[in-house]
């Protein structure tokens, strides 16, 4: 019995439509957005822990100071024996559309507006936390309730739910979508593993398996150190509304040898239009084994100035099999840091460019950076993960674009299976009013078969 061509057209549609979708795109990853307030953007329960909050009043909040962050260790604040702990924002202005980076771990401003140290601790089985302003009224303290989300490593309770250990997945974290037209809901995501001012977002089960990534490149935005973090860190008086300096380019294997201890050289630039004075700020190097170097009272940059301090001055002693650098304020706050490298290259310099760090052939110490034969360790990238109280910088935030907006690869949107099975079901269809005849035919032989089988059983 030959095989019916029925079921070899059928078999060939099948195999054209599996040709068309298998390589088609699923819908990007949604976009940063929150709601209406001084909101919740992004949150790190576990490990490493951040808080992004973004003012999306539609207005300037003058003095943040008036805000208050209530942390709960049950995802119920009302339960009975609950414990709570809470925190003040700095005081210092911010616009509609711009972020506020609390971080317990120290790092970059990640485009934040203003930067702070997070000092309230996440409790990771389960809790709580809320957006609270106080004011005076009638002298009495009036407290008001804002945004708050819950969370839980368990699946019964909270908003968030089933949150990974720190131990099962060190780099998870969650960001704020709009799912509705007046609903908004938490994304898990995984801070990258190279830029920790990503969030990557791990593709869903119906997926391709590929990540969609958040955040733009750019370079690190403009800061302003403001004048209340003069009592608590000692900043010098002369750097009150100035940007901090950047760690710019790094060279931890000079060209040939025996040179290291005199030719190795950390570069800072300073884009202020008046110098900034270094004293009591600290070049801090490495991973495992750290250096660091505190310059003198009276030390400065010029304005508008890269300057690279060479270990024969610092005595720094930067690894050539992995490192990093970091500048820090008086009370050892981080204001900037380089991206860890890996194995440093001959003559090479590890220098940014445009928010990212690249290897270069090119070293240009006291000079703007040349990237040439690059290659970079990050991906898309904005700036690194946070810390620093009195930090204000331009707008955007950690893993955002802008105001809260996502610069994720645009992508079609998705075929829905039921659309698929539609379009196969229709094919089939055709197929059997076009080779009806066919079909019967072989549907005859069969019942011909069958009536031929019984008659020679009896």
């Amino acid at each position: 019995m030959k095989f019916p061509r029925i079921f070899s057209w059928v078999a060939a549609c099948l195999i054209v439509l599996g040709t068309c979708f298998s390589g088609y795109a699923l819908a990007a990853a949604p976009a940063i957005a929150t709601p209406a307030g001084l909101s919740l953007a992004e949150v790190k329960i576990t490990g490493n822990e951040f808080i992004l909050i973004q003012n999306n009043t539609g207005a300037t909040i003058n003095d943040l100071s008036s805000y208050w962050l209530y942390d709960f260790n049950n995802t119920n604040p009302l339960a009975t024996g609950v414990g709570s702990s809470t925190q003040q924002l700095p005081s210092a202005s911010i616009n509609s559309g711009q972020t506020i980076l609390l971080s317990a771990s120290g790092g970059s401003t990640c485009g934040a507006a203003v930067v702070a140290k997070l000092s309230i601790s996440l409790t990771d089985s389960g809790g709580y936390l809320e957006i609270v302003k106080q004011s005076i009224s009638g002298g009495s303290l009036v407290q008001t309730a804002g945004d708050n989300v819950s969370w839980s490593s368990g699946s019964a309770s909270g908003v968030i739910k089933s949150v990974p250990s720190s131990t099962s997945d060190p780099n998870n974290a969650y960001y704020r979508y709009q799912s509705g037209a007046l609903a908004f809901a938490w994304q898990k995501a995984d801070q990258d593993s190279s830029d920790s001012c990503q969030l990557d977002v791990a593709a869903s089960s119906a997926s391709t398996g590929n990540l969609n990534q958040l955040g733009s490149g750019g370079p690190e935005p403009p800061a302003e150190i403001l004048a209340a973090s003069v009592q608590s860190s000692g900043i010098p008086s002369d750097d009150i509304g100035l940007a901090p300096p950047l760690i710019t380019e790094l060279l931890a294997n000079p060209t040939g040898t025996g040179n290291d201890s005199t030719d190795e050289f950390v570069e800072i630039y300073n884009s202020n239009n008046q110098a900034f004075d270094l004293s009591g700020f600290t070049i801090e190097v490495g991973l495992t084994t750290k250096h660091d170097y505190t310059f003198d009272d009276g030390s400065a940059i010029p304005a508008k100035t890269f300057a690279a301090y060479y270990s024969s001055d610092t005595h720094l002693t930067l690894s050539n099999t992995g490192g990093q650098a970091w500048l820090l304020d008086p009370n050892g706050g981080i204001i900037s840091q380089s991206d860890g490298y890996g194995s440093a290259k001959d003559g090479q310099s590890w220098a940014l460019a445009n928010g990212k760090w690249y290897w270069t052939s090119k070293p240009t110490p006291g000079a703007a950076n040349i990237i040439a034969g690059s290659s970079s360790s990050s991906k898309s990238k904005t700036n690194t993960t946070p810390t620093v109280a009195g930090l204000s910088t331009g707008s955007g935030g950690l893993g955002s674009s802008g105001a809260g907006s996502s610069s994720a690869s645009t992508q079609p949107a998705p075929i829905h299976p039921w659309t698929l099975a539609g379009v196969a079901a229709a094919a089939l269809l055709y197929a059997g009013y076009e080779y009806r005849a066919d079909l019967a035919n072989h549907i005859y032989r069969l019942r011909r078969y069958f009536a031929a089988r019984q008659s020679a059983g009896k």
